[in-house]
């Protein structure tokens, strides 16, 4: 779905027994990544700190945050990491709306077609991803919670432990038919735990303590496992990256009730 004109309003809809209901409307324009790059509107191998902003997208809370973990306010203490710059501050959000938006409990983030990353050398490697500004050692358990919605669903991480030594300890992975697989740094193989899930919410939560970790899916758990992590701080990544692979497709997900070591919700 293309929004050509200023001014158009476009819908998602879901069709969720045999009644179509809207999950977002978009007014506004987002021109193309080579029209970005033409008109200079993306720096080449440096960061950006003016961002690029776009279409505004609408959600329909009601359809999307329905748990009462949905309904968690966005986590405060983070940081988004764009094509054009790797560590944007909560202040300069509003900057980055082509990429990151937010609507009540509800983060949005979207990828087009051919972006690449632009601030450093790296190839392709298109992400827009949430991350948190708190990082730990092995120790103490940290949790992540949050609900996620496929709107427009790529072949990206969609979820990451990150470790800034030795990298990610374990990742969700989202398919362009909607299928979500957990992958574990440290062997085995790609678990697929959800399928078909495009406009159909469900909840994801991670337990990390530096070296071992735990992943659930709405309630139920659905993998460990550990990763040595001997330098270097921990985190949690959330959005899309597509690594080394090409963004073929616009891609669009919503991430709602994100939240970091929070309080179960009552």
């Amino acid at each position: 779905m293309k929004c050509a004109n200023i001014f158009l309003l476009c819908s998602a809809v879901l069709i969720q027994t045999g009644v179509a209901q809207e999950l977002y409307t978009q007014k506004g324009t987002d021109p193309t990544f080579e029209e970005l790059v033409k008109r200079k509107k993306l720096p080449d191998g440096r960061s950006s700190k003016e961002g690029v902003t776009g279409s505004k997208v609408k959600v329909d809370n009601r359809l999307v945050e329905i748990t009462p973990e949905a309904k968690r306010p966005i986590a405060s203490d983070i940081k988004i990491h764009t094509l054009a710059n790797s560590a944007v501050p909560r202040g300069d959000f509003e900057n980055w709306s082509r990429w990151y938006q937010e609507d009540s409990h509800t983060q949005i983030f979207r990828l087009f077609k051919g972006e690449t990353n632009v601030h450093n050398d790296r190839e392709n490697a298109a992400r827009i991803e949430a991350f948190s500004t708190i990082g730990w050692k092995k120790g103490d358990w940290h949790e992540w919670s949050g609900t996620y919605t496929l709107i427009k669903p790529i072949g990206a991480m969609i979820f990451q432990v990150k470790n800034d030594k030795n990298d990610w300890a374990v990742s969700l992975l989202s398919s362009i038919n909607g299928s979500v697989k957990l992958n574990h740094r440290r062997g085995g193989k790609d678990t697929e735990i959800a399928n078909n899930m495009i406009g159909k919410p469900f909840h994801i939560r991670v337990r990390d303590n530096g070296h071992d970790y735990e992943v659930f899916l709405d309630g139920k758990k659905v993998g460990d496992g550990f990763y040595d992590r001997p330098a270097g701080t921990t985190n949690f990544r959330w959005g899309m990256y597509v690594g080394g692979n090409t963004v073929t497709q616009d891609g669009m997900i919503f991430v709602s009730g994100a939240t970091i070591d929070g309080k179960p919700p009552k």
